[in-house]
Parts: structure tokens; C-alpha cells; sequence
């Protein structure tokens, strides 16, 4: 993972979880677990937590609800990304290349939410009502019962299709074909 933090000024930080790292302090690792908590942004700096998955040779006597051992989950490091002198001049943040915090008007905003919120009222209910409109190319029995072929729960369903009509007045719920 790369984390990629620009400053007003010029200043770009560059933090790579990948390259340059020494593992042994974690040993039994097969599996790293690292946590940028946004939620930060509002105090003293913005840290980005790691953690491991630890695979020992003892967890294979107990199994997990699927009959493979379970390796336990073990604190790693804290590692500060930006402190509050940072923050004040922080003006982007990406991980692996998408934007996930911007200053705009003058405040650090948590464009990750902010995309999801957009994605969840414009962009997901479309794909579900397209895939709806088109029963006979999603499932080869013709759309019996559409809402598990797409994975979609029918309450889901049901609020986009509500949307869709609101929004759109020339079209009932029939038209939609579900």
C-alpha cells in the first residue's frame, strides 16, 4: 500500500507499506492488516496502524467453524502520517492512488465517504435497475427470482425501484419489470 500526503508548499510525503520493510519483527506473519482511521483527522494527527496475523504451529489443534486453524490476530505499530502541524497544511491524501481525504474550502474532508454516499444514491441503484430491466441476460431462467441472482436483497430492491419512480414520474414500478 502506498500512501501519498500533499502539502501546501510543494512537500509530498510518501509512506510504502511494501518495499524497504523488514518482516522480522512479526514473525509468523502470512497475513498484514493496516488501519488509516479518519477519524483521527479532527485531533492531534492521523496515524496509520498496523497489525498481523500470526500462523504458529500451536493454532493448528484448534480449528475455526470451517475445520482450518485460525491464526490469531496480534498488534503490530503506530505510525504517524501527519501531525497537527501537518494536518493544518495538508491538502491531499491518497492510498494506492485514490484520493481518500481533500482540503476543500478550507477543511479536511473524507472524500471516501463522501464517494460512497454518491455511489450508494446514484450509481448502485442504477446498475441494480438495469440488471432488473434485463432479466433474460442475467439468469437463463428468464429472472425467477432476480434478487439472488444479483445478490441484491429485495428490500434493496424495492428502495431503488421507489427511487427510481420518484425521481423519474414518466415511469411506474411495472415499467421497471420487477
Amino acid at each position: 500500500m502506498i500512501l501519498k500526503a500533499y502539502y501546501s508548499g510543494g512537500r509530498i510525503d510518501v509512506f510504502d507499506t511494501d518495499h524497504h520493510v523488514d518482516a522480522a519483527p512479526q514473525r509468523g506473519n502470512l497475513l498484514a492488516n493496516y488501519t488509516l482511521d479518519l477519524s483521527d483527522v479532527a485531533g492531534d494527527g492521523l496515524w496509520l496502524r498496523s497489525y498481523y496475523h500470526e500462523a504458529a504451529e500451536a493454532y493448528r489443534e484448534e480449528p475455526g467453524p470451517t475445520g482450518l486453524p485460525v491464526a490469531r490476530r496480534r498488534d503490530g505499530w503506530s505510525f504517524l502520517i501527519a501531525d497537527a502541524d501537518d494536518l493544518d497544511r495538508l491538502n491531499r491524501l491518497t492510498v494506492d492512488g485514490e484520493t481518500i481525504l481533500a482540503r476543500i474550502a478550507g477543511e479536511l474532508v473524507d472524500i471516501a465517504a463522501l464517494a460512497w454516499a454518491y455511489d450508494v444514491s446514484e450509481e448502485y441503484p442504477s446498475l441494480i435497475l438495469s440488471a432488473l430491466r434485463s432479466p433474460n441476460l442475467v439468469s437463463p431462467e428468464g429472472g425467477k427470482d432476480m434478487s439472488e441472482e444479483i445478490g441484491v436483497p429485495r428490500s434493496v430492491i424495492e428502495a431503488a425501484s421507489r427511487e427510481f419512480t420518484s425521481t423519474d414520474s414518466s415511469l411506474t414500478p411495472h415499467e421497471c419489470r420487477f
